[in-house]
């Protein structure tokens, strides 16, 4: 009995172990979940700078309160619609619905693993197709959107703080330096703007 008993626990051990080893490195020829985090948050910044880039320029929206002041007037302001916070709220509660037509690959050149969008934001079949290996998911990619809401709702202010003015390195502002879904990255030295020393 004792040696029974045993035997279930090493087998269960082993079970957990693979487990454990599994979500590590990614099963059956799937990303680990970290990986997975890492290529979400990129292309979800991809996708907000997308609908905001989008808006017309000339769109505005009137901002300011509601109170009266003492001479019956209210404060408004008129400001572009595009990074508004109205314009940002409407992005964050729909942005990640566009990962349902994400899917998982690998570079046929480098190997690399990546997330691509199957179809363009236009409707058309995405042209950087031919350049993948599809890596098939059983989960269908339902796990893209799913860590595309998670990483929404941890971190909704960044979001709202990073992309309420323009700015280059959104990507490693938001999943790198305030979060840790992606391994810290540096800035390219060659984008910080040195001042010129006087001889």
């Amino acid at each position: 009995m004792l040696q029974m008993n045993l035997l279930w626990l090493v087998g269960s051990l082993l079970v957990v172990c693979g487990v454990l080893e599994g979500k590590k490195k990614g099963k059956d020829g799937l990303f680990s979940s970290d990986t997975l985090k890492c290529l979400v948050c990129q292309s979800l910044v991809e996708e907000i700078e997308f609908l905001i880039n989008k808006v017309d320029p000339k769109k505005k929206i009137e901002t300011g309160t509601f109170r009266l002041n003492s001479d019956g007037t209210q404060n408004k302001n008129i400001i572009s619609y595009a990074r508004s916070q109205t314009h940002l709220m409407e992005i964050v509660d729909s942005v990640c619905k566009t990962f349902e037509d994400y899917a998982q690959a690998k570079s046929k050149v480098s190997g690399k693993p990546m997330i691509i969008r199957i179809v363009t934001p236009e409707g058309n079949m995405n042209p950087q197709m031919g350049e993948v290996d599809m890596v098939p998911d059983d989960d269908l990619n339902t796990r893209l959107k799913f860590y595309c809401e998670n990483i929404v709702e941890d971190q909704e202010d960044d979001i709202m703080e990073l992309f309420s003015k323009e700015g280059k390195h959104n990507d490693i502002q938001l999943c790198s330096k305030r979060s840790s879904y992606c391994e810290d990255t540096e800035i390219p030295a060659d984008e910080y703007e040195f001042e010129k020393e006087e001889l």
